[in-house]
């Protein structure tokens, strides 16, 4: 028997991903590397959490108090680094805690 709606591999993969509504976590597991390449091993320590809402904000969690005065002084350069380095324009906006 053969199938007649036969589709690439990409294509089947990304409809599934729609369908189960789970394009968010894949994009918050991409920030989440994306912040580790960007920073590096003492802000990657430093970080209690990150979570990406679907409209474009991160959150971001810090344990050191002097290292949240620095990020958040420098918000605008911290959201088109990790656009950069995602290839996309993913984050629009970010909030340190």
């Amino acid at each position: 028997m053969e199938r007649n709606d036969a589709k690439p591999l990409k294509a089947a993969i990304q409809q599934f991903i729609r369908a189960h509504r789970m394009q968010g976590k894949l994009d918050e597991v991409d920030v989440v590397k994306a912040w580790g390449v960007v920073f590096g091993v003492f802000v990657e320590k430093q970080t209690r959490s990150l979570r990406l809402q679907l409209d474009g904000k991160l959150w971001v969690k810090l344990n050191s108090g002097p290292l949240k005065e620095e990020l958040m002084m420098a918000k605008g350069k911290i959201v088109d680094l990790l656009n950069e380095e995602l290839g996309r324009p993913l984050i629009k906006e970010i909030v340190i805690q």
